[in-house]
């Protein structure tokens, strides 16, 4: 083959190949499910240290966003994910042989890397490699078709594990294993984009004295960028809380003898399931509305975390309840994967090729320090209201609405003007007299 049919064919097998990498490399199977009480009922931590180590994760990932980001950008996308999933590998070791705290907190920080590093580096390979044969639009396809892949297998995942964990509690971490070295394998698969990009003119080229990113600070100025990492910041925050509130409602009917033990399980598989299908189908909604999906998204969310406090202060156990309480949690669950793939797919257009990891790095802080912010302010929420699901809904909600409201009219704005400024082309003759 010359060249060109290498790069055609290499590129064509990446993206081919990519949603069943992204899917297997989003996150680890299994273990998150039965994470806390293999930590509490196996490692013999206290439930504040399970569920610190929670924070400690994002916190950990917010911090090392920036140095890492440096780091690797020096280092092809293909083979950074690699070390990310290496990262991930380490991380489970140290889970089943650890047995203390501290050994537990490095464990965290390597899965931060692996979250910091993958999240980026995952969608340059996609992005490169559409870039290269000319596919670009087809991004929020390939990337959600991946996503919801993860988010299926890991509903059935929820279920599988927590029968497993009954037989033998180190058994989901060890398969988690075994799947992260298949993954490995599988990767040798994936050309580096790069090798092909010489050929290959940029969207957006820029001059050779500009190769290099410009400077957080630099990059910062821009309204279109403030104005994002604000709203994903709130935006995150409010939605940090989707499979936490699951399953404290669930763990609340179960310890109330409303629902078996067993069906805990299949009733939050319904929540992946959600994730699932919102991931593979959020194409529809860019069809359909456009930028004003994000106000639908950010609207429901308010409704549900509303109707899911009112319903369970009238009546929290009842069938009906029941139904509704899980319908309204499934519709938020399903949310925030659209948005992180539209958020995604905007710092594409809106950004040069120069400034993308950067801006990347910069949506993944925003949504940490959401995520560690606000998931906190649940937890007290909780602690003051005694663990009643309804009243903390709807105090955490009533923070957050109004920020969240106005964050998003203002990210709108600067997003639709630099949509604008990039696609709406003046012909000469219409400027002539």
């Amino acid at each position: 083959m010359d060249e060109g049919q290498k790069k055609n064919y290499y590129m064509n097998r990446n993206i081919k190949l990519y949603p069943t990498y992204l899917a297997f490399t989003w996150d680890v199977f299994f273990v998150w499910t039965i994470i806390i009480l293999f930590f509490t009922n196996v490692k013999g931590l206290s439930y504040s240290q399970a569920v610190l180590l929670d924070s400690i994760l994002y916190i950990s990932a917010f911090i090392l966003s920036v140095p890492l980001t440096k780091l690797f950008s020096k280092i092809k996308p293909v083979l950074s994910s690699q070390i990310a999933t290496l990262c991930a590998m380490i991380f489970l070791i140290i889970v089943i042989f650890g047995n203390s705290f501290f050994e537990f907190v490095i464990a965290e920080i390597f899965y931060a890397i692996f979250m910091v590093v993958g999240n980026i580096k995952n969608s340059i390979i996609l992005s490169d490699s559409l870039h290269v044969v000319k596919r670009d639009k087809e991004f929020n396809r390939i990337y959600g078709s991946g996503l919801g892949t993860y988010y299926f297998l890991d509903a059935v995942g929820a279920i599988f594990a927590t029968y497993i964990y009954q037989y033998n509690p180190y058994l989901a971490f060890i398969l988690a294993f075994c799947i992260l070295v298949l993954v490995q394998l599988f990767s040798l698969l994936l050309k580096e984009p790069s090798k092909f990009q010489e050929n290959n003119v940029d969207i957006q080229p820029v001059k050779k004295k500009s190769v290099k990113p410009d400077s957080y600070k630099k990059i910062l100025f821009s309204g279109f960028i403030l104005s994002m990492l604000v709203y994903l910041f709130f935006f995150r925050g409010v939605v940090s809380v989707d499979s936490s509130a699951l399953k404290i409602y669930l763990q609340q009917l179960s310890d109330g003898g409303v629902i078996p033990v067993w069906l805990f399980g299949i009733l939050y598989s319904g929540y992946r399931i959600a994730n699932s299908l919102s991931s593979k189908f959020q194409f529809k909604y860019e069809l359909k509305f456009g930028v004003r999906s994000i106000v639908i998204f950010s609207v429901l969310s308010i409704l549900c975390l509303v109707g899911t406090g009112v319903i369970y202060l009238i009546s929290p156990s009842s069938i009906i309840a029941i139904v509704l309480i899980l319908t309204l949690s499934y519709v938020f669950a399903s949310l925030r994967p659209p948005t992180q793939i539209f958020m995604t797919k905007y710092l594409q257009v809106c950004l040069t090729k120069k400034n993308l990891e950067r801006g990347y790095n910069l949506k993944n802080m925003a949504e940490y320090l959401g995520y560690a912010t606000f998931s906190s302010i649940y937890a007290l929420l909780l602690s003051v209201f005694d663990d009643n699901y309804g009243y903390t809904n709807l105090v955490y909600i009533a923070i957050l609405a109004v920020p969240l409201i106005v964050s998003m009219i203002v990210f709108i704005r600067f997003l639709v003007k630099k949509h604008a400024s990039k696609y709406t082309i003046i012909k000469a003759e219409y400027t002539e007299d």
